[in-house]
C-alpha cells in the first residue's frame, strides 16, 4: 500500500502571531503551497484514493484542496485521526482493507512523527522535522503496519519557502 503523509500547510495566525486563534484556517500562502502540492502529485500520477484527516480546520482546508484538486468525492473524519484512534490503528485498519492502495492522512508534525515512530517500532528514532505542507510518500506493508520512505517532496522543491 502506498501512504501519503501531508502536514497541513501554513495556517492564518492572525493580526497578533503571539496569539494566534485556537483553530485557524489557512493563510493564502498555506493555500497556494496546497495547490502547489497538489499539481506536483497530479503531475508525478502520485494521486491518492482516499483521504484521512484530523478534525483541525487548517488540515480540513489543506486536505480539502487537495480533494478537489483530485477529483475525490470527500475526505474522511470519522474514524479517523483523532484521540479515538493512533495513527498506529488507523494505518493497521486502513491497510487491512485490500481496496485502499494509495491513502493520504493529512494532519499535524507531532501527530505525524509519532505515528511514523510507532508504526516503525523504533521509538528512538527521531524524524526530520517537516515543513508545513511536506509530503512524504511511504510504503506500508499490509501485514504489519511498517512502511519505507519512497519519497520526500518539501514545498521549497515546488518553488516556494519552507516554514517550519
Amino acid at each position: 500500500m502506498k501512504l501519503y503523509v501531508v502536514r497541513h500547510a501554513l495556517p492564518d495566525y492572525g493580526d497578533d502571531p503571539e496569539n494566534p486563534p485556537p483553530d485557524p484556517g489557512l493563510a493564502g500562502d498555506g493555500r497556494e503551497m496546497a495547490a502547489a502540492l497538489a499539481q506536483w502529485m497530479l503531475d508525478k500520477d502520485e494521486v491518492p484514493n482516499s483521504i484521512l484527516v484530523s478534525p483541525k480546520l487548517r488540515t480540513q482546508e489543506t486536505a480539502e484542496i487537495l480533494r478537489d484538486a483530485f477529483g475525490l468525492p470527500d475526505v474522511e473524519t470519522k474514524g479517523s485521526i483523532d484521540s479515538d484512534m493512533s495513527i498506529r490503528k488507523m494505518v493497521l485498519k486502513i491497510a487491512a482493507d485490500k481496496s485502499r492502495t494509495r491513502v493520504m492522512i493529512v494532519s499535524h508534525h507531532e501527530t505525524i512523527e509519532h505515528g511514523m515512530r510507532v508504526l516503525n517500532l523504533e521509538p528512538w528514532i527521531h524524524l526530520d522535522m517537516l515543513a508545513m505542507s511536506e509530503l512524504r510518500i511511504l510504503r506500508v506493508k499490509r501485514s504489519t503496519g511498517e512502511w519505507k520512505e519512497h519519497r520526500r517532496v518539501m514545498p521549497s522543491d515546488l518553488g516556494l519557502k519552507d516554514f517550519y
